[in-house]
């Protein structure tokens, strides 16, 4: 009877194809791992960057509406004396301090088309903003509403 036995010199070569194949395998595993893992934090930091613009989206929206309480009451105290309006405008004016809303100082200034959305130009002799029909106003160096102005100059 003859017995199926493979020489230890045979055997050799088998386990050292069979080493490679598992490593070639396990490197092609690790590589896998890595990608999705660098995928997985792109996709984490991808949501971050979302939440943080719907949070600025939705921040904004609101202080936009504060910013027309605040107009309203401007508007009031012009035509009214009254201490619980200036009160509440004081008030609402202080929030929007302390969320970093700034006003876009325009009158008297040199146009920027960045900033100043122009209504209407009017004859004058220098080129500057001589109305502001609307103010504009900044959200940490983010525009909230571009300031609406009259420009004057020279018609050419």
């Amino acid at each position: 009877m003859k017995e199926n036995t493979i020489k230890a010199e045979d055997k050799e070569p088998l386990q050292r194809e069979k080493s490679e194949a598992i490593e070639e395998v396990k490197e092609s595993l690790f590589e896998d791992l890595q990608r999705v893992q660098a995928e997985f934090e792109n996709y984490i930091k991808r949501v971050e960057k979302d939440k943080e613009r719907e949070k600025i989206h939705v921040k904004s929206e609101l202080l936009l509406k504060l910013i027309n309480i605040k107009e309203d009451l401007e508007k009031a105290l012009e035509n009214i004396e009254d201490d619980g309006i200036k009160m509440i405008y004081n008030n609402v004016k202080k929030i929007l301090e302390e969320e970093g809303v700034k006003e876009i100082k325009s009158l008297g200034g040199k146009f920027n088309h960045n900033l100043h959305e122009a209504v209407k130009k009017v004859e004058s002799e220098e080129e500057k903003i001589v109305e502001e029909v609307q103010k504009g106003y900044l959200l940490e160096n983010k525009i909230l509403r571009i300031s609406k102005v009259v420009i004057g100059g020279k018609d050419e």
